[in-house]
């Protein structure tokens, strides 16, 4: 029978693991029910009516489960077990989170990373909480119960050991000696392997940072140039400026693309679309996109596809890339007026395809390591040299391989690329809630045409510039727009104001837009705006943080006026 602390001694189980169960919520008809749910159990109940009280409460004595309610005052349950986990002593305690509301994925990730094992819905289903509370209870008497055992049979073990190592110790200290120098010398050997390759791998990391800033200052010239001359151009010098500055912006892009490419792939975050794509249609739109540099080199190409009609499984975007970076890669390293040949063939219930050239070749040593990163030879043409590491992870995403050979310097290059017929592809875990504009963009556009004609908008944005423009974008799509440039004055805006929708800046110079995210959703009476956050950190954990502060949305910088326009479209859905 469950009976509270007063009233009922503690129990103790044979295996002296405890059998206490902690129940925290600031509501005493709340600590009822659960008592009057648990009546029949034979565990002694341990109240708190707030985060406080219950780690005083973990400080007197263990616990083998807790019920801990979410919505709290000063202390809500998450806080709450975020300082249980920090202590070694309840690191692994088992917690039930009880919460009135279906909670949110963020709020469900936040609580499972804390440690929770499950959560209960108000009002409480006696047979349910019995059921889990005894299952977890048993499990952790059980889990001590092995862990004392454990303990025993180590000291045991122990004390074996030692009564043999005294009675061999001084047969064995010459011999233990002699192999202690030898392990030593074993590890300084793979210590100073380990430091070679360290710094190996330093070197090429400080060159590729230099390439970068080279690759990306160059474009910055002409912008700049271009600035200042479109105050006084002609209208026939201002068009061709134009053009030469969007030639820049693009390819400012697609550096920025690659690299954004390149952490997708390394962190499992590419989402593969597979479909059933014919070989032809993938090499001829990779030949589409690799024209314009094969032009610009003066090459020739040759295309030999054996197998143009044949069917496999891919997603079609992402093998066009590979293709493209291949041709794009032979037209940089081959001399002007080379000759490139592009193959494909039915082989080994798989399509294989090949790219060669005449160019420069790789040396004996580059080529084992060509498709690592940071890995790129000097005589190269423009670019980042992350291309083939992107191959290599594009492809064995698809199940595939890919390889690389070359008789050696100016004797030209052959990269082949298989890829299986059907493939069974891996897709993205990553949840749709978190699209923004660092990942692929929906098919479709949103019907801008369908939100009110006229919303409030309210921008916090320190950067005077970009909260110019973009509130200078909002206008002209017919909007109001109020702003802000500080955290505090985006606070009294937006609880004043009460617009529909509030982009803002997480990087603010008073407090950070997290907080005021927290303080605008905790303003009683404060109407339900929706928030976007806008960030120079597009990871994962930077859009989780978001969601768990109070936002509804994160739009990694610079958002593109399409999710712009997704997010005004969202307000009235």
């Amino acid at each position: 029978m469950t009976e509270s602390p007063e009233s009922k001694p503690r129990s103790e189980p044979l295996s002296g693991a405890p059998t206490d169960i902690l129940v925290v919520d600031d509501k005493p008809e709340n600590l009822l029910a659960v008592r009057a749910a648990l009546g029949e159990l034979d565990y002694r109940l341990v109240e708190a009516q707030s985060g406080y009280e219950a780690l005083r409460r973990l400080l007197q004595q263990d616990f083998a489960l807790i019920l801990l309610d979410v919505q709290m005052p000063a202390m809500n349950g998450f806080e709450t077990a975020r300082l249980i986990r920090s202590r070694d002593r309840s690191r692994h305690v088992p917690i039930i989170f009880i919460t009135a509301f279906e909670p949110a994925e963020a709020e469900v990730l936040e609580a499972y990373r804390l440690g929770a094992v499950d959560f209960l819905m108000k009002p409480i289903q006696p047979e349910i909480l019995c059921a889990k509370a005894s299952v977890f209870v048993e499990l952790e008497r059980r889990t001590e119960q092995v862990r004392r055992q454990a303990e025993l049979i180590k000291a045991h073990v122990l004390q074996e050991h030692e009564n043999a190592l005294s009675e061999q110790r001084s047969r064995l200290e010459a011999d233990a000696l002699r192999q202690l120098l030898q392990e030593q010398r074993h590890h300084a050997s793979e210590l100073e392997l380990l430091n070679r390759r360290l710094a190996e791998d330093d070197r090429r990391k400080d060159e590729f940072i230099a390439l970068l800033g080279h690759e990306l200052r160059n474009p910055l010239v002409p912008l700049v140039s271009g600035l200042e001359l479109l105050a006084t151009a002609s209208p026939e010098v201002a068009q061709r400026t134009r053009e030469v500055m969007k030639r820049q912006v693009e390819h400012l892009i697609r550096l920025v693309d690659d690299l954004l490419d390149l952490a997708r792939v390394s962190r499992g975050k590419i989402e593969l679309r597979p479909a059933k794509v014919r070989v032809k249609d993938v090499l001829d739109q990779a030949l589409a996109l690799s024209g314009p540099l094969i032009q610009k080199r003066e090459h020739r190409a040759e295309v030999q596809c054996a197998a143009a009609d044949v069917l496999f499984t891919a997603d079609e975007v992402r093998m066009t890339q590979v293709l493209a970076n291949l041709l794009n890669n032979a037209a940089r390293y081959t001399d002007p007026g080379g000759t490139l040949s592009v193959s494909c063939v039915e082989r080994d219930g798989g399509v294989e395809f090949a790219v060669r050239d005449n160019g420069r070749g790789i040396s004996p040593e580059l080529l084992p390591r060509v498709f690592d990163l940071f890995i790129q030879s000097r005589e190269g043409g423009e670019g980042l040299g992350i291309g083939l590491t992107l191959v290599k992870q594009l492809v064995n995403m698809h199940g595939g391989r890919v390889t690389a050979r070359s008789a050696g310097l100016g004797q030209g290059s052959e990269f082949t690329v298989w890829l299986p017929l059907a493939a069974r592809l891996p897709q993205s875990n990553v949840p749709r809630l978190q699209l923004d504009a660092s990942e692929p963009a929906p098919a479709t556009e949103p019907d801008v045409s369908s939100s009110p004609s006229t919303l409030n908008v309210a921008l916090v944005e320190d950067n005077d510039d970009a909260r110019a423009l973009m509130g200078e974008l909002l206008s002209s799509w017919g909007h109001a727009v109020s702003q802000a440039t500080t955290g505090e004055v985006g606070i009294d805006l937006i609880v004043k104001q009460s617009p529909d929708i509030a982009f803002v800046d997480l990087g603010l110079p008073d407090i950070d837009g997290y907080e005021l995210a927290r303080r605008v959703r905790a303003t009683p009476g404060a109407k339900r705006v929706r928030l976007v956050a806008l960030s120079g950190f597009g990871q994962r954990s930077d859009r989780e943080k978001a969601l768990v502060a109070g936002f509804d949305f994160h739009l990694a910088k610079p958002a593109r006026p399409a999710d712009l326009q997704r997010q005004l479209a969202a307000v009235r859905r």
